[in-house]
Parts: C-alpha cells; structure tokens; sequence
C-alpha cells in the first residue's frame, strides 16, 4: 500500500482517564496539501514508558499515518509528560490495565476514528498491551505483542530462582528520567555515575538499601527489593501485572500476531501466549518466530552474536512495518472481514544447514531457512531425553548406577 497523504500532529493531547489523571498523547492524522483529510479512519495505539517522542516510535506515525491510519503515542502515567501519581514501581504499576482500556475507548469517541484501534510495540510497550487487552475494552480490534515477557517471576525479574541481572540495569534505566528527580540534576548525574560503573554494582552484590542512587527512585528500589529478595512465589508475583500467564482467560478475543526471537529473553513466554490464545480464541492468531535477539526483528544483521544465519534471517524495520500494516488491513478497516488468504498461523525461522566456515566478518555461517507451520507446539515433535555426564558430555545414554549427572531435554 503506497503513501497517499501528508502528516499533521497534535502534540500532548492530554487525554484524561477515569481517575482524572492526563496522559500525554500525541495523535498523528493524515493529511493533504496540509489540512486534514475528512473521513473516520482506523488507529494504530502504541503506549510506552520511554518517550513517545523517540525515533522508534515516531517512525511508527511516519510509516502508517500517509497510508490512511490515525496514530497514537502517549507517554505512560508517571512518565515524561503524563501526570503522576507516584505509583510507577516498573511494569508492577498497577493502573496500566485500566488506563490502557480508557485511551483505546477515548480514541474510538474522536470523530476522525473508525471505531477500530491495534496496539504495536516491544518490550514494555508490549506488556502495556496485553495488560489492556486483560480489560478487554470493545474497541480493541487487534494486537501485535513483540517480544513480551509474560510471568515476572519465571521469564523477566527472576528465573530458575535467581534475579535477572539485566532487571538491575532497567531500573536505573528507568530512574534517569524519572519524574521523580526531573528537577534536582544532581541526582540525576549519580544515577548516570551508577550506570557507568554497573559493572562494580553487581560485583558488590547483596544490593544494600539507600546506598544506590534508586534510593531517589523510592519506588524503583522498592521494585530492585522484591526482584533481588523475593525468591519464592508469593502474593507479590502472583499479581495480575507480574504473572500475565494466570490471568489468560481475561484476554480479549482479537486478532493478535506474537514475534519473539530464539535469543530473546522471552521465545518460551511468547510461543506460549500465542498457544494459549490459539487454544482459547476463534479470531485468528499467528505466531512468528526468528534467529533475532531482543527487538533484532527491527534491525538490518544477518547475524546475533557470533552466529551467521544468511540475509534470509533479516527484516529490519521496513519488512515489519509492511507486515503489521497487512495484519491491521484486514482486521482494522471498515467492513473487513475473515481473510480467506490468511498466512500460515505460524512462521519460524529454522537454523542451520550453512557451511559452518568463518564469513569475512569472522562470523559462523550457520544459515537457515524459513518453515511455516499449522500449530506451536509441533504435533508432530518427538521428544528426546539427553543427559549430563560426570565427565561434562551430554549423551543420550542413561548415567550408570551411581554416577552423577542428571537429564534434560
């Protein structure tokens, strides 16, 4: 679909939620010849807590708004140019579901709107969609979750029992810009001190209350308190914005499309959501799984890490808008209807088969090809134990009687 109109913004729009705090929104509507298009048209939603105003969202506006979409970016409460509350403690803030389910209803009233509106972004702009998809507000039509973490305590803060060590480094990440010490510099510049030496932080582990700079972030390191102590399960977790998971059949029964990567932090949390919505929901869902770590769905290497897989594996930011923009075609436009030419509900990107030499970059061409598939998980997967040796090997032979090792899958 090629672009048709021009862009006009309206900046920090300040949409009001139902306990009277403003959210600050930006809404991007086509245009021509500089004036505004008449006609109600369908909205592309993105909330997030790190400045609607940077690149990678903006360039969500840039890319679907000259093609006939309304898009909203607003700045989550508490952060940047939002009200606060004071009640930001990281993704366990406890007003994203509700406040989610107001801007997507506030969007659907404009008179420039269709009534139709699909949530996009990674990362935290990702669980701030399926908390709101959790209230199921009617004019939630679609969803594009990417890379989301699902249950805190397994797959994001803590897992296999131990913290996280990359939750350490976000809550500083967080802190710099916090409302909280927007006006004292200072303390500013000793969270940025703290980010420079990370490395010495964790060295220094247990983390000692007050002597790190998120002791000007209260809420912050009430947050690093429970990720780095709370290490059973307990009413903490099993809040509904830590464990997502316990909560599935709240989920609203749209149209939703799941991409993660094999590097990721998070492809065992999202190839199961989207199993659990493709067992629970009758609107399609689709699943896309590639050779990426966190967010490389959007970058330009044919490379994670040291590993090659060929210019098959890349996307980069063009090829996933384009892919969103078909998802939302079919779904978000007026009188759209069940697509008979739907993709395969699953697509993963199976690696291997390359020369196993060094590429000029010095990299391992490993290769790999795109597999598309019915179901996740695989009815037709066979499972193999394989087990740990005393002497480091992995085998799928049985340790002898006695010998130490134990099995994995």
């Amino acid at each position: 679909m090629s672009e048709r109109y021009g862009i006009v913004v309206a900046k920090d729009v300040m949409v009001s939620v139902r306990d009277g705090t403003r959210l600050a929104t930006d809404v991007y509507r086509s245009a021509a010849d500089g004036e505004l298009v008449d006609g109600q048209f369908p909205t592309v939603l993105c909330r997030t807590p790190y400045d609607k105003t940077d690149k990678r969202y903006t360039e969500i506006a840039d890319f679907f708004t000259p093609r006939g979409y309304a898009v909203v970016l607003q700045d989550l409460r508490d952060r940047y140019r939002s009200e606060g509350t004071g009640d930001y403690e990281h993704t366990v803030t406890p007003h994203e579901g509700r406040d989610g389910y107001d801007t997507v209803e506030w969007v659907a009233a404009q008179p420039w709107s269709n009534g139709r509106v699909g949530t996009v972004g990674s990362s935290y702009a990702a669980i701030t969609q399926v908390r709101l998809a959790f209230e199921r507000p009617p004019h939630l039509s679609a969803i594009w979750p990417d890379v989301v973490p699902t249950n805190s305590y397994l797959n994001q803060s803590r897992e296999g029992g131990a913290m996280q060590l990359h939750m350490f480094w976000a809550l500083f990440i967080h802190a710099q810009d916090s409302q909280d010490i927007r006006d004292e510099p200072a303390k500013q510049a000793e969270v940025w001190e703290d980010l420079r030496n990370m490395r010495q932080l964790l060295l220094a582990t247990p983390f000692e209350p007050e002597k790190l700079s998120l002791r000007h972030t209260p809420k912050l390191e009430s947050a690093l308190r429970s990720y780095a102590t709370r290490g059973t399960y307990d009413d903490f977790w099993s809040r509904i914005e830590n464990d997502f998971t316990r909560h599935w059949d709240l989920h609203a029964d749209v149209p939703g499309t799941f991409s993660t990567g094999w590097f990721d932090a998070f492809p065992l949390a999202d190839t199961e959501y989207f199993a659990a919505m493709a067992a629970q929901n009758e609107s399609p869902q689709r699943l896309i799984v590639g050779p990426w770590s966190h967010v490389g769905m959007r970058g330009d290497a044919t490379f994670t890490l040291d590993v090659d897989f060929g210019p098959p594996s890349v996307w980069g930011v063009t090829r996933y808008f384009e892919e969103q923009l078909a998802f939302f075609e079919r779904f978000l436009r007026d009188g759209s209807a069940p697509d008979p030419s739907l993709p395969p509900p699953v697509s993963i990107f199976v690696m291997g088969g390359g020369s196993g030499r060094r590429t000029p970059a010095g990299k391992l061409e490993h290769g790999g090809c795109w597999r598309d598939e019915q179901e996740w998980p695989l009815a037709r997967a066979a499972y193999t134990p394989f087990y740990f040796h005393g002497d480091g090997t992995l085998s799928e032979h049985t340790p002898a009687a006695g010998a130490r090792g134990r099995s994995d899958t």
